[in-house]
This record gives C-alpha cells, structure tokens and sequence, in this order.
C-alpha cells in the first residue's frame, strides 16, 4: 500500500511536468529587438514591448522613437526598432545651436538635417554618434573674392577662417604686408578680401638747394628800385629717403640722410632808399638801345615795359623774384643747358624774334621775356607760381 502511493505520487508529479512544459512553450517567445539600427534576437516570457526593454536594460528617454508602442503585446517573431535620441551641439558657420537625432552616425544626422556632403565637417561622417552629446562643426561653401599680387580670385571654400583660406591659396602673407580683413576673422560669403604688399627702400635723390635773398639799403638808387649786388647761387644736396609702397606705388617717403655736396651762395640786392627829391648824380641813361646794362638798369627797363603792358607793382615784384632766381638780371647769364639771358631763353636765339641784338641788349631779352609769360602764364605772378611748383622752372 506504501509503495502504491509512492508510485502514485510520482506518476502525478511526472504528469505536472509534462503538462507544465507545453504552458512553457505557449509563453517563451523569440523577438528581434532592432536597436539604432542594429538587430538583437531576445527570448523572452514578457507579454508587452515595454517589458522586453525593461529586461534588455533599455530605457525609454523623450527623445526616442519606439515602434511599436511600450504597451503593445508581443509574440512570438514579434519585431521592436527602437532609435534611441542623441544631442548634438551644432556650429554653422558660426551660429551655434542644439538639435536633438535619432541617427546613429554623423552621416545619417547630417542627411537628416539637410546638409550636404561637400560642406566641411568637424567629426568623420562616419563615426557613429555616441549618446552623449556631439559638439558638431559644420561650414557650408562660402563664395569668396580675393585681391593679391595683381590678381582677382573668386573662390568657394569651407575655410573657417580668413588665414587659413589665404594659406589654401598659397597666398604668403609678410610681416608687413596689409590685409583688408583680420586674418583670423571667420570668413563671410560674399566678402572680398585685399592683400596689399608692403616694401620699405632706401633711395637717395638730389635736392637743389635754393639760394637766399638779402637786403641792403642803397641811397644811390631811387626809392622802390633794386639791384642785384651779387647773384645767389644754388647749391646741392644729396638726401637719403625710406620709401614706403603700396603694390608698387609709393605710400611714404621720409627723409633719413641728408649730405650737403655745395651750399647755396646768398644774392644780395640793393634797395634803392634815395627820394625824388634828391638830385641824381650824373650818369649814363638808361635806354631802350642799352648794351651790357648792370642788373638794376634792366630792373628799371623791365618795370617801364611792364607797366606799359598794365602790370602794377605787385607783377613787377614777382617778375624781380622770378629773373632773380634764373639770371640775376644778367644778359649774359647762361646755363649749360643752353639757357641764355635775363629770362632764360631755351634756346636763347628764341629772343631773336624781339630784336638782332638778343645776346647782349637788355631790352630786347626783357620785351621777349615778357611776351613769352604774358603767352603761356599770363602774368609774372603766374610765372612765379609756376616755378615753385615745377621745382624751378618755368
């Protein structure tokens, strides 16, 4: 009777296990678990999506995606794609801000994004994205101008930079060249940029040296009159300049050296103090017919000419400064150059036009001098200003 019920209880118990096995059966199931786009085989009893994440270690965050939904049932083939979000910190050409993906690498997000492949990336487009969050450099292709060395390039470039764009071109920067624009700047479609080239020379020029004018009282000329006493002459110098260029157009020029080769010699003029009042001593008169006539007599012919053409004493005086730096009222002064007279004719047979006697009548020179600055500058005074600003010449 007791072994009866011992092989009773066991044959009970081997029931339950059979039985117990096929309910097994009916609740284990096989799911594909597709997690970021790779796909995981789970055996699993649980009846619900949310469960067989649970129990894979899988958390459902915001910013996931979740196919099919966390309640959803189960059974066996069933299949779950779970995506889960990534944050990334992005910097468009210099606008920073954050977007949330579910892509799994950099080249599935920027796809998502609308980026394209030729704009410049920080990270490999295909490294996958971690789920922590991605700091993501993006340039898109920027149209930029740049001048240098004579040239115009229209480039497009990605370059963050203004220096690293000139360093793609094999443009060389020098330490003292000029760019428009900061090298370091962020670089701006549509902006142009100038390279200007920058030397420094030295060169060394002559200078004339004009020559003095001084004063002296004379009681033997009339009041108002002058005389040359004794011709200035000009003298020279040599003068070491710094040249500053611009792309071969000179900037700055400062002196630096100067070394005297022949100072100038003062002239020295006499001004006549003698009123009309006082009686003039004999002497040769002046004429219109004069040979070989002193500077002051041609002074005094040349005021009479002048006044008849209606130039006032103001006219006459810059006639007196403007022969006293070319002649010193001498008819026979003459310049290697072939200057020749009180006006200094180039050629002086040029004055053979006011007179035959042009070599040694003052006169004649004087009428012909006048007549050449009344043609070409109107007046002495325009004479005058034209010989200081063309450095002595007229």
């Amino acid at each position: 009777m007791l072994r009866s019920v011992k092989y009773g209880l066991y044959g009970a118990v081997l029931a339950g296990v059979v039985g117990g096995t096929a309910a097994w059966h009916s609740v284990d199931k096989t799911v594909a678990l597709m997690v970021d786009g790779q796909s995981i085989s789970v055996h699993t009893t649980a009846s619900h999506v949310g469960d067989v994440l649970q129990a894979a270690g899988y958390h459902v965050g915001p910013h996931d995606i979740l196919a099919p939904s966390k309640d959803a049932s189960i059974h066996d083939g069933s299949r779950i794609v779970f995506q889960r979000g990534r944050l990334l910190h992005l910097d468009v050409n210099g606008v920073s801000s954050y977007v949330w993906t579910t892509a799994p690498t950099v080249a599935a997000a920027l796809n998502q994004l609308g980026y394209s492949t030729t704009d410049f990336t920080s990270v490999s487009r295909a490294d996958r994205l971690p789920l922590t969050p991605t700091d993501l450099t993006l340039r898109t292709p920027r149209y930029v101008t740049v001048l240098h060395d004579g040239k115009t390039e229209l480039v497009t470039t990605t370059d963050a930079t203004v220096g690293a764009l000139l360093s793609d071109l094999g443009v060389q920067v020098g330490a003292t060249d000029i760019v428009s624009v900061p090298t370091g700047a962020p670089l701006a479609a549509g902006e142009t940029i100038v390279v200007g080239r920058v030397t420094r020379t030295l060169l060394t020029a002559d200078q004339v040296l004009r020559y003095s004018t001084q004063k002296q009282s004379s009681a033997s000329l009339p009041a108002g009159q002058t005389m040359v006493v004794t011709p200035g002459k000009d003298g020279l110098a040599k003068i070491t300049y710094d040249v500053v260029t611009l792309d071969g157009k000179i900037i700055g020029k400062t002196p630096v050296k100067t070394v005297v080769v022949q100072a100038p010699e003062s002239q020295v003029v006499s001004v006549g103090t003698k009123s009309s009042s006082t009686p003039v001593a004999a002497s040769t008169p002046v004429t219109a017919a004069a040979v070989n006539v002193t500077p002051g007599s041609a002074q005094a012919i040349a005021k009479d000419l002048a006044a008849k053409r209606g130039w006032g004493n103001d006219q006459f005086s810059c006639l007196v400064t403007l022969w006293d730096h070319e002649s010193g009222w001498r008819v026979d002064a003459s310049n290697p150059s072939g200057a020749y007279g009180i006006p200094q004719a180039l050629p002086g047979s040029k004055m053979g036009s006011a007179g035959p006697n042009w070599q040694t009548n003052a006169t004649t020179q004087i009428t012909w001098g006048l007549d050449y600055i009344a043609g070409r500058y109107g007046t002495p005074c325009g004479a005058w200003s034209s010989w200081q600003a063309n450095g002595g010449w007229y």
